[in-house]
Parts: structure tokens; C-alpha cells; sequence
């Protein structure tokens, strides 16, 4: 897949229903649950063992950068958009992209000595996604937030969502991934559906990296 590179400003690459969103090829990416028995705790594995969940099964996917910024546009079915968390059944939708920090880091949110960078959107805090490290399942902490823009809007069944963020940072250390013009990146990806009590490790995700590459 390509970041493709157009002079635009911000403001225009954060809107999901941009114009120069219709230019860019959509790719499909199939999501999968996540696996019962990798849950971070003995409950949560009891009590969802023969649970439904990782209810959004597809992705739609762009990329697009101007040479500063990077964003992201991800869109998927969900036709009653939950906003906010209403009991302990009923929790607020989201979505998050997993970067390696490592180039042996695991899909599977990394490992002790190969953390991964993560990109976390809630509906409930629709206009900046935290930003946290993990360095295996169970293990995410917020490291930051407000360096990472968000911007969705729900009609007509879907979320659209974009993350955007600077592809450098100011602190360029080991828990942002840093991008390069002409370089490859790794992604992944996970939704969660919260009217189904989805949350932590019960989503949807990518069980595969996906290549992107950031044109020139």
C-alpha cells in the first residue's frame, strides 16, 4: 500500500469526508477476533471462552501525507454508533493502529524487548487519540496525549475516522514511531464494537502487519 503525497494543509487531511479522499484507493483488510486464550486476565478468558465478540470483520484503509503530516483514514460498517459508556455492557466504540518499535516486534502488541507504538481513538474523546506503548498483550500505557488528531463522523452505517500526526515528533524517542518520505512503514489495526462490550483486549484486529510505504 502507498501514502500517496499531495500539497494540502492540515485541516483538509484530518477531514474524512475530504474531496482528496476520493482519489486514493481504498484497501480492505480483513479483521479477525482476537484470540480468547491471549486475554490479559483468567476472567475475562472465562467469561468470553464461548463469547461473541470481534464483531467488525472489515476495514477500509488510505493513506495520505503532504511531507509534514501523516494521516490515516479508516472506515468501517457499525450502524449504531455508541458515543459513550452507558453501563458495563454497553461501552464507547474505537479503533487504534499498532506501529512496530522494533523490526522484530510482534503484531501481538510486541514483546519485553520489541515494544510496539499504538494510536488509540475512543468515540467518547472524538478529537485527539492517546498515544501509548506496549511491549506485549496487556501491557499498554498512555505515554502522551494531543500529539495525534482525530476526526470521525458516523452516517449512513459507518465510521469514518483519521488519525493525523507530524511524521516527525518533537521527542523522537522509543515510544513514537518516526516516519521517513520514501521509507516503508508497518501497521496494524484494531476496532472495537461497544454496544457488543467490547473493550481491552476483546476487538477486532489485524493479525498481519500491513507495508506501507510513504511516496516520494
Amino acid at each position: 500500500m502507498r501514502a500517496e503525497r499531495f500539497a494540502v494543509e492540515a485541516q483538509t487531511l484530518e477531514n474524512p469526508d475530504a474531496g482528496i479522499w476520493k482519489q486514493i484507493t481504498q484497501q480492505k483488510i480483513a479483521l479477525v477476533p482476537a484470540p480468547v486464550g491471549m486475554q490479559p486476565s483468567k476472567y475475562i478468558i472465562g467469561k468470553w471462552k464461548d463469547g461473541d465478540f470481534g464483531k467488525v470483520s472489515a476495514l477500509g484503509i488510505q493513506a495520505i501525507h503532504n511531507g509534514r503530516e501523516l494521516a490515516f483514514r479508516l472506515e468501517w460498517d457499525d450502524e449504531n454508533p455508541d458515543e459513550e459508556r452507558k453501563d458495563n455492557t454497553h461501552f464507547p466504540d474505537a479503533a487504534a493502529l499498532l506501529f512496530p518499535l522494533t523490526e522484530n516486534a510482534s503484531v501481538f502488541m510486541g514483546g519485553e524487548n520489541d515494544p510496539t507504538n499504538i494510536w488509540f481513538w475512543r468515540a467518547d474523546r472524538p478529537d485527539a487519540a492517546r498515544n501509548n506503548v506496549a511491549t506485549g498483550i496487556g501491557t499498554s500505557r498512555v505515554t502522551e496525549e494531543g500529539a495525534i488528531a482525530t476526526r470521525a463522523v458516523h452516517s449512513d452505517g459507518r465510521w469514518r475516522l483519521v488519525f493525523r500526526r507530524t511524521l516527525v515528533t518533537a521527542n523522537a524517542d522509543e515510544q513514537e514511531a518516526q516516519f521517513r518520505v520514501g521509507e516503508k512503514i508497518n501497521l496494524a489495526f484494531a476496532v472495537w464494537e461497544g454496544s457488543n462490550a467490547e473493550r481491552g483486549g476483546l476487538k477486532s484486529f489485524s493479525p498481519n502487519w500491513l507495508e506501507v510505504t510513504l511516496a516520494e
